[in-house]
């Protein structure tokens, strides 16, 4: 009778062994797509849709990402720094946050942006801040963009990014360029901060040309300034 009992107490404890092993792998399962953290370290992390398209990428500079059309990667002949960027359906980028400060010596510079951009476009409204040796300006800014894709441009700016010279990066620069031109007026139309000791709200033209300027200067006074398309003051309140 002992043999027969012991015989059911290790059958019991082997279904029971059994049982909690198909639990604790139940529970394993259901919670391998959590995880919680106190902390993390990490160099860059990509929120990404289920077909693989970006969403959210946050990175330091080392591992900041170039520029992505469709969902794919474009190298960027002057990107520099670390933050977020943000993406669309179809994995184009529409904007992000980035900063950055640096000092050598006695020089040092910093910048900040939030910038959002337009429909397989560049910039269209963002907060900028920039910063060199003590001059500073800070403000709200909004762009005109072109009806146009920026995909053009992205892939000669990859291949900038790729020159072996500096000759054939020039001659890109100046394909990119006359692509840019081929666009028609496009620049900024508003700004409205702070440059140096004046406060001001500055409002241009469709080609990015300031035509009305109301400032408060470090001073203190006060002024509304009207100008031509060549930039000269054409009438001032208060006159001088």
């Amino acid at each position: 009778m002992a043999a027969i009992r012991n015989h059911l107490v290790f059958g019991w404890l082997a279904l029971i062994s059994v049982a909690v092993g198909f639990v604790a792998i139940g529970q394993a399962n259901s919670a391998s797509k959590i995880a919680t953290f106190e902390q993390i370290n990490v160099q860059r992390i990509n929120v990404v849709e289920p077909d693989g398209k970006p969403r959210v990428i946050i990175s330091n500079r080392k591992h900041f990402p170039g520029l992505y059309w469709g969902g794919k990667e474009y190298k960027h002949h002057a990107r520099d720094t670390a933050g977020f960027l943000f993406f669309n359906k179809q994995g184009d980028e529409v904007g992000g946050l980035t900063f950055d400060a640096d000092k050598v010596g006695d020089k040092w510079g910093a910048s900040a942006n939030l910038a959002f951009d337009q429909f397989q476009q560049d910039q269209t409204v963002g907060m900028m801040y920039s910063e060199q040796d003590g001059k500073r300006a800070a403000g709200f800014k909004v762009w005109d963009r072109p009806n146009a894709s920026m995909e053009p441009a992205i892939e000669l700016s990859d291949r900038a990014a790729r020159a072996a010279t500096d000759a054939e990066r020039d001659e890109i620069r100046a394909e990119m360029m006359a692509l840019a031109k081929s666009w028609g007026p496009q620049g900024e139309r508003l700004f409205a901060g702070k440059v140096l000791d004046d406060s001001m709200v500055r409002l241009a033209d469709k080609q990015g040309r300031p035509r009305l300027v109301l400032k408060v200067d470090g001073a203190g006074e006060a002024s509304v300034e009207f100008l031509d398309e060549a930039g000269k003051v054409v009438r001032r309140i208060p006159e001088k």
